[in-house]
């Protein structure tokens, strides 16, 4: 089976890129099984177990991409394909927003919220994280800082109210880079990022919005570091009793981190490579390309997105509990 994985980004990415973590994670593991895989992706790219291909943008890729079974995208593409193809969303969609008909979406939440049903689980390669038994007490924040529904505020203000430090991945500020316990550490990948996610105690995932998926839930998971996150969007999914607690307030955030001693990491690593290793989530596309290669539609309508995308419109608990600033 010939496969193009299609997304216009260098891989493999370096530092901050969710979905191009997942289409370099599904194309090793694709090319595990026996697929033959092609990157259309952005000069650059070099990969050791597929093909790389990268296409004129100012040119129809139909004419571009011939001898190919099966088109995988990660955006919806300018014009319906005319091969059998499927699309991967990975973020929010903007209100109103119409979607091709065999679109997949990444959690059973984000899907029911674009008026679909098809869903596949992201997943990760554990060879590109550490697990750790032995934690080091600090709490850890691993998301872009300066989107605002990530909520770092929150998780500053209860690592203060834990008195806990603080390790902010995902953001940096010029002064005060450390200060008060809190410490700023820009944009990581590979192994530094790797390592502040093992060494921690837990990962504070306070988002204010219907979170898509979640992929550092799972990078902090395979770790063997549990999760404490609002129970917005995938979240409730993601989480298992074992592996973290979801929390409505900041005093339930203060008694998760107080259960801390509860939590063992072999057992937060477990759960995450039951359900979201990428050789799953490589097993669940190939049983979607078959659906597709047989005739059958994903969704039984064409997706479109069923709300605002400011969530802090429409939290599902009073918003004074979190206090947000």
């Amino acid at each position: 089976m010939k496969v193009a994985l299609i997304h216009n980004a260098v891989l493999p990415v370096q530092a901050y890129g969710g979905t191009e973590r997942i289409v370099w994670w599904l194309s090793k593991a694709l090319a595990a099984k026996g697929v033959e895989v092609t990157l259309v992706a952005a000069p650059g790219t070099q990969c050791a177990w597929a093909k790389v291909k990268v296409v004129d943008p100012s040119q129809p890729l139909k004419k571009q991409l011939p001898g190919f079974d099966f088109y995988h995208y990660f955006n919806t593409p300018s014009e319906t394909p005319n091969l059998p193809h499927l699309v991967t969303i990975e973020g929010n969609g903007k209100p109103g927003e119409a979607f091709l008909r065999n679109t997949a979406f990444v959690s059973r939440n984000h899907a029911r919220r674009h008026g679909a049903e098809c869903f596949v689980y992201n997943g990760v390669d554990p060879d590109d994280y550490l697990y750790r038994e032995n934690k080091d007490g600090s709490l850890l924040f691993l998301a872009k800082a300066a989107w605002r529904v990530k909520n770092v505020q929150g998780a500053i203000r209860i690592a203060r109210k834990a008195g806990r430090e603080l390790q902010i991945v995902g953001g940096e500020r010029r002064f005060f880079r450390h200060w008060r316990g809190i410490h700023w550490n820009g944009m990581l990948g590979g192994l530094p990022k790797a390592e502040f996610i093992a060494r921690s105690s837990a990962l504070l995932f306070p988002v204010l919005w219907n979170e898509p998926f979640g992929i550092a839930v799972i990078e902090a998971m395979v770790s063997g570091t549990p999760v404490f996150a609002t129970p917005m969007g995938s979240l409730p999914e993601l989480i298992h009793r074992s592996s973290g607690r979801l929390c409505d307030s900041d005093e339930e955030f203060l008694n998760a981190i107080r259960s801390l001693p509860d939590f063992r990491p072999q057992d937060c690593r477990d759960w995450a490579l039951s359900q979201f290793s990428h050789t799953q989530m490589a097993e669940n596309y190939l049983k979607t390309y078959e659906r597709v290669l047989n005739g059958e539609s994903l969704n039984r309508t064409f997706p479109v997105t069923q709300e605002p995308l400011d969530a802090l419109l429409s939290l599902p608990w009073p918003a004074q509990n979190l206090e947000v600033t």
